[in-house]
């Protein structure tokens, strides 16, 4: 019987040209978020009984965090340093393509590109990535 699990063959990709078309990010380890919360704001009156809360009326995606296998000579990981590094923040495309073909699409920026040396006399390079989801997550089953 097959795992229910369908984050074994996760994948995520990232427009790297402004023709829009997601490239596969290679070495990717781990992913973590987007993380969806909806503030909620305090509606509390004078005549209230008990407080009472309302949920925002947008939504915060939250930030999408992924490990990587770091390979400097690799175009897409030297286009996701210059984002990180950018004085100028845009918004990029990315793709996480789930096991069973469903897919979730979204905008954001990267923020944080931080390298660790995991094995570097083997020269294994990792990174740890974050970005900054701006808008809503378009999820295609």
């Amino acid at each position: 019987m097959p795992s229910p699990a369908i984050y074994s063959k996760t994948t995520l990709a990232v427009a790297t040209s402004s023709a829009g078309v997601p490239t596969l990010i290679s070495g990717v380890t781990n992913v973590g978020g987007p993380n969806f919360t909806r503030p909620e704001i305090d509606i509390t009156t004078m005549e209230s009984v008990a407080k009472e809360y309302k949920p925002a009326a947008l939504t915060d995606t939250g930030i999408l965090t992924f490990g990587l296998q770091y390979n400097p000579a690799n175009a897409v990981h030297a286009y996701i340093v210059s984002q990180s590094a950018n004085n100028t923040p845009g918004n990029d495309i990315f793709k996480i393509t789930f096991s069973d073909a469903t897919d979730w699409n979204f905008t954001g920026s990267f923020t944080e590109f931080s390298i660790t040396a995991d094995d570097p006399s083997q020269g294994i390079l990792t990174a740890n990535v974050s970005v900054r989801l701006s808008g809503a997550v378009n999820f295609n089953p």
